[in-house]
């Protein structure tokens, strides 16, 4: 009797101390899995660059004459900015030939109004009329240009009313949509309102809506991921840009777009090496740069350096990353991040 009593009080203290022990080993794998998952994430194995487009050919600039500078640099907390090694490079898909772009483009054409056969100019380059308004189509590109005489317009010089910010992008976005030139980045991204005035010489900034008599609306495309932004040959503008009139006659409220977008899968993407920071500094101390926006004298101060993405000028397939350095007066310049080992 007293063996079968025993053999109970061992069992319930094995049960006891036994479960407790299964607890504290569950507790501790637990804690050791995790731990083991963060050393991973925060040490991630090294993943060279996969060059997937081959040799690149190195992005073309517009040509801009231009004196070298002595650059000094006072950079936030006088440090030069980290970067990885490597960067993506992301791929544009552009139509195969002029004929069948041309067909697709006459019906965005006519979305917008023009039902006119076009003038050829060029290679790919398409003018369309209707009344005084003219849109110049590039169909390899996908890039157009519409324009009206609106320096000789009185009615516009003294308009009824100019939109207010939300009233001209409303206007803008709503022209994009109709002719299904409207894709998401321009929406997921950030819209600039600016104020014009209609002058006998052109066109003059304001600063006031009061002042002026047309907006000027600015799309600028969503940020490629990690936050890199998209810049272009103009500092001050976005490549999809509409200029919006206060007329209240249908074919007069949008007298000037502006529009090159070039389409980025950016799911379909190649990983490259890239230059160091004092890599990029020497070529701009050397003068291997391109100045989005240049300043008078021989001397300029930057004061930030970042990675950022060209939208490129000519019929290239990919979208490659450049260094921005940014001085004091505005002064913006480019230079190709990529490597040379992998362009051409």
């Amino acid at each position: 009797m007293a063996s079968l009593t025993y053999t109970a009080y061992t069992s319930r203290r094995l049960i006891k101390y036994g479960g407790g022990g299964i607890l504290i080993f569950t507790f501790l794998y637990i804690g050791i899995v995790w731990a083991i998952k963060a050393w991973i994430a925060a040490h991630p194995p090294y993943v060279a660059p996969n060059i997937r487009y081959g040799i690149l050919n190195k992005i073309v600039f517009p040509d801009k004459q231009f004196e070298k500078k002595n650059f000094t640099f006072e950079l936030p907390n006088d440090a030069l900015p980290k970067f990885e090694d490597q960067t993506r490079v992301y791929f544009i898909a552009r139509p195969d030939t002029a004929f069948l772009a041309l067909e697709q483009d006459k019906e965005t054409a006519k979305e917008l109004g023009f039902t006119n056969e076009p003038t050829q100019l060029a290679y790919g380059v398409y003018e369309f009329n209707q009344g005084d308004l003219t849109l110049t189509m590039n169909v390899l590109e996908g890039s157009f240009r519409l324009t009206y005489p609106y320096e000789s317009d009185q009615l516009l010089l003294n308009p009824e009313k100019v939109p207010d910010k939300d009233g001209a992008i409303a206007t803008a976005k709503t022209y994009l949509e109709q002719a299904n030139k409207f894709f998401q980045d321009l929406n997921d991204g950030t819209n600039k309102v600016s104020y014009w005035k209609i002058g006998y010489d052109g066109l003059s900034a304001v600063t006031s809506q009061s002042e002026a008599n047309v907006a000027r609306v600015d799309f600028f495309r969503k940020d490629l991921e990690g936050d890199f932004k998209i810049v272009n040959t103009d500092t001050n503008s976005a490549s999809v840009s509409i200029l919006v009139s206060g007329s209240s006659v249908q074919n007069k409220k949008i007298i000037e777009v502006n529009y090159r977008y070039a389409p980025i899968d950016r799911e379909a993407f190649g990983t490259y090496p890239i230059k160091t920071a004092e890599e990029a500094i020497n070529d701009l101390k050397i003068g291997n740069y391109w100045p989005a926006f240049d300043t008078v004298g021989k001397d300029t101060t930057i004061r930030k350096i970042y990675l950022a993405f060209f939208e490129p000028v000519n019929l290239t397939n990919y979208m490659q990353p450049v260094f921005v350095f940014e001085g004091d007066n505005n002064f913006v310049a480019y230079i190709p991040a990529i490597t040379d080992k992998y362009t051409k």
